[in-house]
């Protein structure tokens, strides 16, 4: 990679050389410099691969959901109110009267009560019900960063883990390595 982008890197010097020179007395007929067919060729794959690379970093910053922050078990009120974006004091009351959850179906259906299922999903976003890899359901499993609910099915069907650790050697199979320490952190203690 570097020994093709050297030529380029020597191009473009080439080019700013070129570019901040001022001759003495440019002759009115004098036409701009063309770059010859393999410099265009060199010039042109430079420009495709800076637009590739930063096509597949917005692809990626597109892609990137940060894991849930707030543990709907253990997290104070303050930490609730910090942790998801426009909820009152009514709500955080809500999502304390219901504890301990143990599935995200049961956070979804008492919170519905109170919200519609599109507010449900934006809490979800930034909360989750800590996960007990031995007894959650699939959707409680999904919640996991980088865990899609086929891979939570997938996860479930190789209990019982014998710990933690054991869990953790099948989760770092399924998800990115960006992913894991998010959803590592998602696991009951």
């Amino acid at each position: 990679m570097l020994r093709r982008l050297l030529p380029i890197a020597s191009f473009a010097l080439l080019l700013g050389t070129a570019c901040t020179e001022t001759p003495e007395a440019p002759a009115p007929e004098a036409a701009a410099e063309v770059p010859s067919e393999e410099e265009q060729a060199v010039i042109d794959e430079a420009l495709s691969m800076a637009e590739a690379d930063a096509a597949a970093e917005a692809e990626a910053a597109a892609a990137f959901v940060p894991a849930p922050t707030v543990n709907l078990n253990t997290a104070t009120k303050e930490q609730i109110k910090a942790g998801v974006p426009g909820i009152g004091d009514k709500m955080v009351h809500e999502f304390e009267e219901y504890r301990p959850y143990v599935s995200i179906a049961q956070f979804r259906k008492e919170m519905g009560k109170y919200v519609d299922a599109p507010t449900i999903a934006q809490y979800e976003r930034n909360v989750f019900v800590p996960v007990d890899p031995n007894a959650c359901d699939a959707q409680t499993m999904a919640q996991l960063s980088g865990v899609s609910l086929a891979e939570a099915e997938e996860l479930i069907a190789k209990r019982p883990y014998a710990d933690r650790d054991a869990f953790l050697n099948a989760l770092v199979e399924v998800v990115a390595e960006a992913d894991y320490p998010g959803a590592k952190a998602m696991l009951t203690p």
